[in-house]
């Protein structure tokens, strides 16, 4: 490690143990124990939600009096946020834990997503208006209880007070459901293992097994046809609803437009409240955050504030992937939103939250050893008044023949193809990938051009740093001899060694070139000017480390491969192999957009 990045270290480290002591002297327990119990909370419609109540208790003895209250609103089982729970009571919080509507202990029948707004304002109601509360109620929790809150937030319930929201996303269709026009496989899986939990499969273990058998090897599942998976289901009718109405509505329609998918088309619906927004860098929902954080602190007046850093959607740590960021990277995020209710439902004065509204974790500036087998990858926080920071700045870095990544624009050349066969896909590796922690984020891609269905771009060894921060695009000139296909782009950081870590990636359905909402086939053979979004990051490339940009049309089970034929997403029945063009020429300039801070 060079001795500038040895010194920013110590700084960043001495800054993380002053905040630590902090967090350490606002975190100590005003309670020496707690007390719980089981309450199940009426909803308008009659249904009842399974609630677990913890209180601050001294001696085992529930303490008397008024407190704020805390709301976590699950699908994934209440009994989950036990250590939370405890946490918050022991310092001076009523926390509830609830279970969702159909949902392991909750009656009712479940349906993702579109049930808690008005659910989540009656509980809330509920906790505001109990004997030992003090009137005001925030509400917390990570993913689904992000998106959750926010619809709660969507009927303005009086006694909501402030929120803390952990990678909950803007757009559900382009985050999740078909992120740039593609089916994302991660949804079929999270339906399989909602079904797996339910009640339908607590009633009958054996209906469960065959559910529970796909799930430890889900690939050759993954590879039937859409309407050949749906048979799992037979048994579990709210989730064949499920599964069926994704497939039926591949594109952006009134479907994803409703309230507890779409936040980002209810924003002036929402509860003007503080909000405390977490996300990384490597979570699939993470730019749906930037985005729910940046209209909000526009619309609403009061504090909305952000933090992300190099994290999955699980959040909080300093290893993601193959890659270390160093300690500073490892947030308490029980303490961080200790000190944000505090704030807003005690009147404390915040103690480990500064004034600015960004916090930002720049990945790099590691010297790429291994620590603990992890790449040293290293990074610093920054903070910045707005997001996208004032001071970035685009660069386009144009694709050429050959496979250079120049800031100059190509000459004229032919079009760099490749012959992309949907029996054989691009294995996913690493990136924003949703299926699970261990393949997520920093992964080595390999060394450019390893399969022949991949074209790889770089730069010559970087003379200076180079540092990006903000939203990464790409746009390129195409063509294929399909009425449909897939473009893949990922942005890399490749250091001396050859070693690529994954930074950003992204896909484009050709079909929604011109919006989710207006399917339209392309003539084979005819040229189209493509973007395709790769999300936002925040990178150091260090002097002889290159830029890379690999553009290809698939990404399996990150998302489903395309059969090429036009068929609709949810009914194809056959697939073919499509040849794909990128143009690199004057008149075509293919290139990848750089948020550059100089």
């Amino acid at each position: 490690m060079n001795t500038e990045a040895r010194s920013l270290n110590l700084t960043v480290r001495a800054a993380c143990l002053a905040a630590g002591l902090a967090f350490t002297m606002r975190g100590a327990t005003d309670f020496d124990s707690y007390s719980v119990s089981e309450a199940l909370v009426p909803m308008r419609d009659g249904v009842r939600l399974a609630t677990d109540l913890y209180r601050p208790a001294r001696g085992g003895k529930t303490v008397e009096g008024k407190f704020p209250a805390l709301i976590y609103r699950t699908p994934y089982n209440k009994d989950g946020q036990k250590s939370a729970g405890i946490y918050f009571a022991q310092r001076g919080y009523i926390v509830l834990a609830q279970d969702c509507r159909g949902r392991f202990r909750s009656e009712g029948e479940f349906y993702a997503f579109i049930n808690e707004g008005r659910d989540g304002y009656d509980a809330i109601e509920w906790a505001g208006n109990q004997s030992w509360s003090n009137g005001r109620v925030g509400t917390i929790g990570a993913s689904y209880l992000g998106w959750d809150q926010y619809h709660a937030a969507m009927y303005r319930p009086p006694h909501l007070t402030a929120m803390f929201a952990l990678v909950g996303g803007a757009n559900f269709y382009d985050e999740y459901g078909y992120p740039g026009g593609a089916p994302n496989l991660g949804w079929p899986l999270w339906i399989l293992n909602s079904a797996l939990t339910s009640p339908e499969a607590a009633r009958n273990p054996a209906k469960a097994a065959s559910l529970g058998a796909v799930r430890q090897n889900p690939r050759a599942w993954l590879a039937q046809a859409p309407r050949r998976r749906v048979a799992l289901f037979d048994d579990f009718p709210f989730h064949k609803k499920m599964y069926q109405d994704f497939y039926d509505h591949p594109s952006l329609d009134s479907y994803w437009k409703q309230k507890g998918f779409y936040t980002a088309g209810n924003y002036r619906e929402m509860k003007d409240v503080p909000v405390y927004f977490l996300t990384g860098w490597y979570d699939y929902f993470g730019a749906g955050v930037l985005e729910d954080f940046t209209a909000l602190a526009r619309l609403q007046t009061t504090p909305k504030k952000l933090m992300v850093g190099p994290w999955p959607h699980g959040t909080g740590g300093a290893i993601c992937g193959d890659a270390f960021y160093g300690a500073p990277a490892q947030v308490d995020q029980n303490a961080l939103a200790l000190d944000w209710f505090d704030h807003w439902l005690k009147g404390r004065e915040l103690r480990v939250i500064g004034p600015e509204p960004v916090r930002l974790f720049r990945m790099g500036g590691g010297d790429g050893t291994r620590v603990k087998s992890k790449l040293m990858h290293g990074g610093q926080w920054r903070t910045a008044s707005s997001w996208p920071p004032r001071d970035s700045q685009p660069a386009r870095f144009y694709m050429h023949s050959g496979g250079a990544l120049k800031t100059t624009t190509p000459a004229r050349s032919a079009p760099s193809t490749f012959v992309y066969d949907p029996q054989n896909p691009v294995p996913t590796r690493g990136g924003r990938y949703p299926h699970g922690q261990a393949d997520t984020c920093a992964q080595d891609q390999g060394p450019a051009n390893a399969r022949a269905d991949v074209l790889s771009f770089s730069t010559a060894p970087l003379s200076s740093a180079v540092e990006v921060t903000g939203k990464v695009r790409s746009t390129l000139w195409i063509a294929s001899d399909a009425v449909d296909t897939d473009f893949t782009a990922k942005l890399m950081d490749v250091y001396p060694s050859g070693y690529a870590l994954i930074l950003a990636n992204g896909r484009l359905r050709t079909r929604y070139r011109e919006g989710f909402e207006a399917p339209k086939l392309m003539k084979p053979g005819s040229v189209y000017k493509v973007t395709i979004d790769l999300g936002s990051t925040s990178n150091l490339f260090q002097p002889g480390h290159r830029i890379r940009l690999d553009i290809s049309s698939s990404s399996f089970p990150e998302f489903e491969p395309n059969p090429n034929t036009g068929e609709p997403a949810g009914d194809w029945t056959r697939r073919v192999k499509a040849r794909n063009a990128v143009y690199h020429e004057a008149s075509r300039p293919s290139y990848v957009e750089l948020p550059l801070i100089k």
